[in-house]
């Protein structure tokens, strides 16, 4: 694998080191889609990496094909893993985070695809360039028009929530808090050395996200963040919201929201782009 310490850049008309990047990306029984994600991953980035799969226990297609793929690290948990996802997904990151070597960490998920090169140059620079900057991401990687977002707005669940709970006395669900923003998962960009601070981890609490304490602990330790744009992030990457939960075998609660994940599934899978990735089999060597 590439070494940071001997790989350079041209910047600005100076050379100096190129940066690498620990991607991490949890794993659980999404054999399409990660083949799909690791192969878009190995065409589209000229910038230094290295990439770390964690494989929850998948003992299915999906490990065989990752063992067959020379150019990842392959971690390989057993019978220990936690049976809620958000915890066996955190417990993976901070086990990638262990095993990363680069200068940068890059939390990553299957079901989220790389659309084009300089990516992730684009993201270290921003994130280097900016002082006391230790995490960058974005929250929902959805870019609604201008009258859903007014329409949201008017009809803000979280406000109604609280203006009923308030009307008949009952305490405030914290299930149903409006989040504050901080970098989701899917492609989150960190200082490694900053996470590896004591007491700083991807590990939830209740009613919190993967990476979301992380994020608050990060800004209590005098560090800054740095939020991007969904119109920003789309230039890089697709996420397929949720794909990994279900196509891992979680059932979401809501019939419509699995038929909505099905369709952007077929979509991206479906696509000139996809079935070339697919189909190119060299991108595992």
């Amino acid at each position: 694998m590439l070494d940071s310490a001997t790989l350079l850049e041209i910047a600005g008309g100076k050379r100096r080191p190129a940066l690498l990047v620990s991607i991490v990306i949890p794993h659980y029984r999404t054999e399409e889609l990660v083949r799909l994600c690791l192969r878009a991953i190995r065409r589209f980035t000229e910038h230094p990496y290295e990439v770390i799969v964690v494989d929850n226990n998948s003992a299915d297609e999906s490990l065989s094909y990752l063992r067959q793929v020379r150019w990842i690290r392959l971690v390989e948990r057993g019978e220990e893993v936690e049976p809620n996802g958000v915890n066996a997904h955190a417990a993976a990151m901070d086990i990638g985070t262990s095993y990363a070597r680069g200068d940068y960490l890059l939390s990553f998920h299957t079901d989220t695809i790389v659309k084009r090169e300089g990516w992730l140059a684009d993201l270290v620079s921003r994130l280097r360039e900016a002082p006391r900057a230790a995490a960058l991401g974005c929250g929902k990687l959805q870019n609604p028009s201008r009258a859903y977002r007014a329409i949201k707005k008017m009809w803000d669940t979280h406000r109604m929530r609280r203006w009923l709970r308030r009307l008949f006395g009952l305490k405030e669900n914290p299930r149903f808090r409006k989040r504050d923003f901080y970098p989701r998962s899917y492609c989150a960009l960190y200082d490694l050395s900053v996470l590896r601070r004591p007491g700083l981890s991807f590990r939830p609490t209740p009613n919190c996200a993967a990476g979301e304490n992380l994020y608050r602990d990060i800004l209590a330790r005098g560090y800054v963040g740095i939020e991007l744009e969904p119109k920003e992030m789309a230039q890089y990457v697709e996420h397929i919201s949720h794909a990994t939960a279900l196509l891992g075998g979680q059932r979401h609660r809501h019939w419509r929201t699995r038929s909505k994940i099905g369709r952007a599934v077929k979509r991206v899978m479906g696509s000139e782009p996809a079935r070339q990735l697919l189909t190119d089999d060299t991108l595992d060597r």
